[in-house]
């Protein structure tokens, strides 16, 4: 992620953005719906490196796992897979 383009200009990072798009249209094309698609990235440099060097250094965590970037990182205060689930199960149940 030290080397990826600004946000807006990566199409790895920004793959979850089309991926509900391309899930309707599955779903449509099979007459099921029950498709979803998403996609995350896990990075494995570390936040505090990250945040000073991604897009214009200004991001924060929210933002970045708003974008669907998380990091490989486990504790109470910050866990990347109980917010994959979280935001997955969440969505299956709405």
């Amino acid at each position: 992620m030290l080397h990826a383009e600004a946000y807006k200009h990566d199409e790895k990072a920004r793959l979850h953005e089309s991926l509900p798009n391309l899930a309707k249209g599955i779903g449509a094309r099979s007459k099921r719906k029950d498709i979803t698609l998403d996609s995350y990235i896990i990075s494995a440099t570390p936040y505090d490196d990250l945040r000073k060097k991604y897009d214009d250094g200004t991001w924060d965590r929210a933002k970045f796992a708003d974008a669907h970037i998380l990091f490989l990182e486990r504790s109470e205060e910050y866990d990347y897979i109980e917010r994959i689930f979280t935001e997955q199960l969440t969505r299956r149940c709405t």
